[in-house]
């Protein structure tokens, strides 16, 4: 099985593993140090620090982190727009996969408003206890359910 992780470009040869270009947009817009109980790539998303992830902070985290990757700012994110690591061949299929399942416009980009529905589903898919937070525990979780 291939479990999808997010890891530097130089470490995807050493780790065996595929680097999921789609959490790497997190993993790239996500710098500050997480709050007690958060992962790492989810502290940026902890805009208040309280440990937790809102709704609201995950769409934002998710949205403005993959807008990051639009370098021609038209609004919409394309696999070219995507890191070079992103582009290596095995990842490629991977990404134009996520990129299939969520350009529901049909267009070969992601616009905020699919990315955006796409943070809703994945958020709803998270929060387990349906407490409109995530905690660590359900963040870890939910990748070991992917």
């Amino acid at each position: 099985m291939i479990r999808p992780h997010i890891a530097p470009a130089a470490d995807l040869r050493k780790s065996g593993r595929i680097i999921l270009p789609w959490m790497a947009v997190l993993a790239l817009s996500l710098l500050a140090s997480p709050a007690a109980g958060q992962p790492a790539n989810m502290a940026g998303m902890d805009a208040n620090r309280d440990g937790l992830t809102s709704r609201v902070e995950y769409r934002v985290g998710l949205v403005d982190g993959s807008m990051k990757f639009d370098k021609n700012d038209d609004g919409r994110v394309t696999i070219e727009e995507m890191p070079t690591a992103a582009r290596l061949p095995g990842i490629k299929g991977i990404l134009i996969k996520v990129f299939k399942q969520n350009d529901t416009s049909g267009d070969g980009a992601l616009s905020r408003e699919e990315l955006a529905a796409r943070a809703e589903v994945r958020f709803t898919q998270l929060d387990t206890n349906a407490d409109g937070y995530l905690d660590g525990a359900e963040i870890k979780a939910g990748r070991r359910r992917r």
